[in-house]
């Protein structure tokens, strides 16, 4: 390629122009967001008449010649409104500019490459279009990530050059960013007000920002999209916003549901990295479907679809940063979200240089079949109770769901200690774990009382014990309730699993206390010890009964087969006193439905004690 020859009367001023120009502020530091776009180029009026000049006199440090021609053809170009010419011109001299710095060639100063570049920032400036990314295979973004430090320095401050960058930075993105008025104010409010929460979300980031984006990949969607949990939550899986959302994406309690996410007094899965991560990719995914732009995705996310559709239609078109009506949150959210998106792209550029990145999310996944508490399981595991609970955000009681609930549960142990944990939890003595302690309800019992009495909450009462209507409570029905070995909830009751006979040989009739019974009379009456019935009712060793109570009584069960002068052979059981029709079908295993057809029952209530009722079907007999 042959160089064209060197023109004094053209180079000259612009070199002047550079030269005065080239001293500012020392720091990218954001000090301005993006400026309205002038009409015609972005140099003042003295700077074009510098340009002009052909008399001024020769510098003493000759730039390359074809750097300055490029300039100076894509200022006429510019000026004439020949865009296409001046971004040619522009992308050469770009790519040679890139070429001087990255070579670094000692026969031009650092001023002057530096007045360069800054001439070619405001040049590009004006012919891109405004507030849209640079493209990253662009020369401009080759020019900006070679800049070295000796050149950012005198120029690292001038809104073009920041805006540029941040626009450069916009263009890595899988998402669509706008470097708007908005956003820029964002990107300052986070680098000044929210600086050291900002930090903190850094910091976060590395733990599951993996994770996400692997389900972000997986759904082929925008990995970018992982900067959604960062403004939703800060990466803080225990989150909670004053609306009841919560967890890393921000589920309330009415859509989680809709996305397979349990939520009960033991669980909350909304707060499991995992889990939420799958249900906010499938609610992303359904929003995209519906708007089909990732702003109005995102808006969509915090307001509600319903809601912004319905400020699409009365604002007649779908560009978010036209709409009107939005609520305040999500006008602000839209701009944070890509203000987050850039940041984290280069942390220190912003003034993030301290950040210390917390190690990526790793575990462990061992299967437990029985209530786990935590302290005992982190004790186990070599660990701390605060990491168990940082790797199981969703365990909200401090202990694995009971099995009534779940026949397993897969718990989180840090990595590479699973087997420490299997081992050491299998040496564990029995009543170091969480049990599960028998109450029996008495007469007058709730739910509500029975949880206060014990210590536990009501809720986890009744989803350890399947109860759905809390005043569908009995008296004498028996009751399991959640209790570590060092509640002092234990000394209230006492653990009937050993006292209660073997219900295949006994069966339970309820007694109700008459005027005059004492304790000892009606045990000699059934033929049990006072002792026993002490245990069967919870009662105190100088506990006192009343007229009204009911007490259990465990005595040997009637079963018999069938005998010859029997029509319908089968296993039979003989009614005791106090039963009903719903207890004798839980204790065989069978339906009210069932006991009712088999032995032409009509209405249960018509029970009566020492009524012989057929329990199980001849077929069954082998089972």
């Amino acid at each position: 390629m042959n160089t064209p020859p060197f023109r004094f009367h053209i180079y000259v001023p612009l070199f002047l122009l550079l030269s005065g120009i080239l001293f500012g502020c020392t720091g990218p530091r954001l000090t301005a967001g993006p400026e309205e776009k002038k009409p015609a180029t972005t140099l003042s009026p003295d700077a074009q008449s510098i340009l002009a000049d052909s008399t001024a006199d020769i510098p003493h440090e000759q730039p390359p010649p074809r750097v300055y021609h490029h300039l100076q053809q894509a200022f006429l170009d510019l000026q004439a409104n020949r865009r296409e010419e001046a971004s040619l011109s522009l992308d050469r001299s770009a790519i040679l500019l890139a070429d001087l710095c990255v070579n670094n060639k000692e026969d031009m100063s650092v001023e002057h490459r530096a007045g360069l570049v800054r001439v070619a920032l405001e040049l590009y400036r004006d012919l891109l279009p405004p507030e849209k990314p640079i493209a990253p295979e662009s020369p401009l973004a080759y020019l900006l990530g070679v800049l070295p430090d000796s050149v950012i320095s005198p120029i690292g401050t001038h809104p073009y050059y920041q805006e540029l960058y941040i626009r450069k930075l916009a263009g890595m993105s899988d998402v669509p960013v706008d470097y708007t008025p908005e956003v820029a104010r964002s990107i300052r409010y986070f680098q000044t007000d929210a600086h050291s929460v900002f930090e903190r979300w850094l910091s976060r980031s590395k733990i599951y920002a993996p994770l996400i984006r692997e389900a972000l990949r997986e759904a082929e969607l925008p990995e970018d999209l992982v900067f959604k949990a960062m403004i939703e939550s800060g990466f803080n899986p225990r989150a909670y916003s004053r609306a009841g959302a919560a967890g890393l994406w921000q589920f309330v309690g009415s859509t989680a549901p809709l996305y397979g996410l349990r939520r009960d007094v033991w669980v909350d899965e909304r707060r499991d990295p995992e889990k939420s991560t799958q249900a906010a990719v499938r609610h992303i995914q359904h929003l995209y479907d519906l708007f089909g732009d990732w702003s109005l995705v995102v808006a969509a996310y915090n307001c509600g679809q319903g809601r912004l559709d319905r400020i699409i239609q009365k604002s007649g078109t779908r560009d978010f940063w036209k709409l009107k009506g939005l609520p305040r949150e999500t006008r602000n959210h839209v701009p944070r979200f890509m203000a987050s998106l850039l940041i984290s792209k280069d942390p220190e550029w912003f003034g993030f240089k301290n950040v210390v990145y917390q190690p990526p999310l790793a575990y462990d996944l061992v299967d437990v079949f029985e209530w786990v508490d935590l302290r005992l399981a982190a004790e186990c595991a070599g660990t701390s109770y605060e990491q168990m609970r940082m790797l199981n955000p969703e365990l909200r009681m401090g202990y694995t769901p009971a099995p009534p609930v779940r026949s397993v549960y897969h718990l989180r142990v840090p990595a590479g200690t699973a087997e420490r944990f299997e081992t050491n939890y299998a040496r564990l003595p029995e009543k170091r774990k969480v049990q599960m302690v028998d109450y029996r309800v008495r007469y007058g019992d709730t739910v509500s009382g029975i949880a206060r009495k014990m210590g536990v909450r009501s809720q986890a009462l009744m989803d350890a014990n399947g109860i759905r209507n809390p005043r569908s409570l009995r008296a004498g029905k028996h009751l399991k309730v959640p209790v570590r070995p060092d509640h002092p909830a234990r000394a209230l009751v006492r653990n009937t699993q050993q006292t209660v006979p073997d219900q295949d040989t006994h069966s339970r009739l309820s007694y109700t206390v008459r005027t005059g019974d004492t304790l000892w009379d009606i045990a000699r009456k059934e033929g049990v010890s006072p002792d026993d019935l002490r245990a069967w009712n919870n009662l105190k060793k100088f506990g006192h009964i009343f007229p009204g109570n009911r007490l259990t009584i465990w005595k040997p069960r009637v079963l018999q087969v069938a005998q010859t002068e029997i029509d319908e052979p089968g296993i039979y059981y003989v009614v005791q006193p106090g039963d009903t029709l719903w207890e004798i079908a839980q204790e065989f295993q069978t339906s009210v439905r069932n006991l009712k057809e088999w032995n032409r029952i009509r209405r249960a209530t018509s029970l009566r004690a020492g009524t012989r009722l057929r329990v199980r079907l001849e077929e069954t007999l082998a089972e």
